[in-house]
């Protein structure tokens, strides 16, 4: 029998069981039953052995040499048996576990987060850019000839019928010679160049504004009370105003009308 079995028999006397014992001394049970029965197997090094040996003696109030003796006994012999079993604290296990979910929930969070700003402002740059606004032309139909139906001879003129045609066909009306003269004078008038028209917008209250000229990309402009544009075009300027009633504008130096109501969004081509 060892000197372990001497303190079991202490701690029973105290009328202490080995969890209670456990929990005042604060050391595995399974250590504290490695000390009572002379087991010193895949134990922590020496300077954490001796410490628990050490703890449990003041605990029972009891010599800890003779069992820190069987200890050294246990060294020695398993030192001259098998080479050195180097292990570590198991606090130190948990401890870079721990640092290593704290790591990879730090770089999800941040993943997320980036995800999320990213998404938003895709979301935002889209929603802001206008569809492209279609052309609308006018076109005046054309007259097609009478074309007789089908089994039905066309009518011929008569004599003095067809005699007045001759005339007709050799002297054109004058209007017809007008209209002539008229489309040769146009065709032959020089092309007008493009003017550059200048649009210079004032904001009296907050107002997002989104402008293209001349088929240029759109750009964005938040303006603030007292902010001032200037926009500059050969062909036409595009706008879509978010607070119609939050600016005012000239063009060429005349002022132009209101563009709307505040908080009312309107889209305004000027030129071409």
């Amino acid at each position: 029998m060892g000197p372990g079995a001497d303190w079991k028999e202490r701690r029973e006397e105290m009328g202490k069981t080995l969890e209670e014992a456990s929990q005042e001394v604060r050391i595995s049970q399974k250590y504290l039953r490695g000390i009572e029965e002379g087991n010193y197997s895949r134990w922590p090094p020496k300077v954490f052995s001796t410490g628990f040996i050490r703890a449990y003696a003041t605990f029972l109030s009891v010599n800890p040499n003779p069992v820190l003796s069987d200890y050294f006994s246990f060294l020695e012999k398993r030192s001259i048996e098998e080479p050195p079993l180097h292990t570590r604290p198991e606090w130190l296990d948990r401890e870079r576990q721990r640092g290593s979910r704290r790591t990879a929930y730090t770089i999800a969070t941040v993943a997320v987060l980036a995800i999320g700003v990213f998404l938003a402002w895709y979301a935002r740059h889209t929603a802001l850019r206008p569809l492209p606004a279609t052309e609308v032309r006018e076109t005046t139909p054309s007259l097609s000839p009478v074309v007789p139906a089908p089994g039905e001879a066309p009518a011929m003129p008569s004599g003095d019928a067809a005699e007045g045609d001759e005339k007709a066909a050799e002297s054109p009306p004058a209007t017809e010679q007008k209209t002539l003269t008229v489309v040769e004078e146009t065709a032959s008038a020089p092309r007008p160049s493009h003017q550059l028209s200048s649009l210079f917008l004032e904001a009296s209250e907050l107002t997002w504004i989104m402008y293209t000229r001349d088929g240029s990309e759109p750009v964005d402009v938040m303006l603030y009370p007292g902010d001032r544009l200037s926009i500059q075009a050969r062909e036409k300027i595009y706008l879509k105003i978010g607070n119609a009633g939050g600016v005012v504008g000239t063009l060429n130096g005349n002022p132009l009308p209101p563009f709307g109501e505040k908080g009312q969004v309107k889209e305004i081509t000027l030129g071409e």
